[in-house]
């Protein structure tokens, strides 16, 4: 299977194949070959793959999405609860890759990996429900100040992903359900880049345990 990209170990994968229009594969995902070839040429291990079953949701921008997926685990010391305002931060843990975070409002915490590997992790307050959401950081800042990291523009997010009840919701509003340590929200801003992906869910980070990856879906 030409540009092949496992996600996980048991044999779901991304890779060129015939496309008939409808489904047929046992759980791979099938690209036109000429595609698969650019996606295999900047993609790497660790990065997040978003997979949506809704043919007519369109990525749509959010200004300010407000609220910092899920690695490949969590371990006991990343479930262990924190103090209201408390944060771990330990960047050193990974110097490179991509920036995966995910809100969990059931937690009241938010994880922050890198490259799959953890790095740091808040405590969170939480108003009302958040939904399911997913967005990816662009190149870029807007006009307004962030609504987290004091003395920041706010960045330029991407929505790619909601769930059916939370599509019609003010994404732009998250960020009022949510507090965090300013401090920690700082460092966090500090290290993004374009592509980091943020993920918003109202359910706990870990529900059912998996050899491979982490599942969130409704």
């Amino acid at each position: 299977m030409p540009n092949m990209q496992r996600l996980t170990w048991s044999g779901i994968a991304i890779h060129s194949g015939n496309l008939p229009g409808y489904p047929a594969s046992h759980g791979c995902i099938r690209m036109p070959y000429d595609f698969s070839t650019l996606l295999f040429g900047i993609t790497g291990s660790g990065g997040t793959v978003v997979i949506g079953d809704d043919t007519k949701a369109q990525p749509r921008f959010a200004a300010n999405p407000g609220v910092m997926l899920a690695p490949k685990d969590f371990t006991p010391e990343m479930l262990k609860p924190l103090g209201s305002g408390e944060y771990q931060w330990n960047p050193e843990r990974s110097t490179s890759g991509p920036i995966t975070m995910l809100v969990s409002a059931a937690d009241r915490t938010l994880y922050v990996y890198r490259n799959g590997e953890p790095i740091g992790r808040a405590s969170i307050e939480v108003k009302g429900r958040l939904g399911g959401h997913v967005f990816t950081l662009l190149e870029g800042v807007s006009s307004e100040t962030s609504p987290l990291a004091p003395g920041r523009p706010a960045r330029k997010w991407m929505s790619v992903q909601s769930d059916a009840a939370s599509r019609s919701a003010d994404v732009a509003a998250l960020a009022k359900r949510v507090r965090i340590s300013p401090e920690f929200a700082g460092k966090v801003y500090d290290t993004l880049t374009p592509g980091a992906t943020i993920i918003v869910t109202d359910q706990p980070a870990v529900r059912k345990a998996s050899r491979d990856f982490t599942i969130l879906a409704d």
